[in-house]
């Protein structure tokens, strides 16, 4: 099978505002300044909800339906970012708090776009640790050590109301979102 003929990445998450992306821009291309990590340079700020799946060209119409189609009963959605941390020795990110809302938008739209799509999107069975990516597959190991050193010594907080989830698409190299959904 041809991917790069017939078929699209795409991934589903809460994309931050811009003031807010634009600050975590910086710290991706500090990464990349000192480290020359990119792959986070890729996408926006954001927080992934259902992570990337290959789709039919075809059937980006039908993806883009099934996002319109999307409903929560969650009102409002403060999220709070608080100081960096790190999965491994491979990803370091701003870390987002705990929040009851968010996991439960996670599981809603698991559940909406698995219940249109399930044939194409898979639920993750890793437990969900929201965060907001800053260096990840590119890093290398001693190069990680010294990137920790530098977040692990920043302050770093901020507060966004999230309204919409948004659908991702890879392009040319780059996440662009092509659907967002208010609810």
């Amino acid at each position: 099978m041809n991917h790069s003929t017939t078929y699209n990445m795409y991934f589903v998450a809460v994309v931050c505002p811009q003031q807010l992306d634009e600050k975590v821009q910086r710290f991706k291309h500090w990464m990349k300044e000192q480290f020359g990590c990119v792959v986070a340079l890729k996408s926006p700020a954001h927080i992934t909800l259902i992570p990337p799946f290959w789709l039919e060209n075809k059937k980006e119409s039908e993806i883009l339906q099934t996002l319109q189609d999307f409903k929560s009963d969650i009102s409002e959605l403060q999220i709070q970012l608080e100081g960096f941390s790190h999965f491994g020795k491979k990803i370091l990110f701003v870390d987002v708090k705990k929040n009851p809302s968010l996991e439960g938008l996670k599981i809603q739209t698991e559940d909406h776009f698995f219940r249109l799509l399930g044939d194409i999107i898979k639920k993750d069975d890793r437990p969900f640790h929201p965060h907001i990516t800053i260096a990840t597959r590119d890093i290398r190991p001693g190069d990680f050590e010294k990137g920790w050193r530098y977040f692990s010594e920043k302050k770093f907080s901020e507060t966004f109301c999230a309204k919409a989830i948004s659908l991702l698409k890879l392009n040319l190299g780059k996440w662009n979102v092509i659907g967002e959904k208010y609810w």
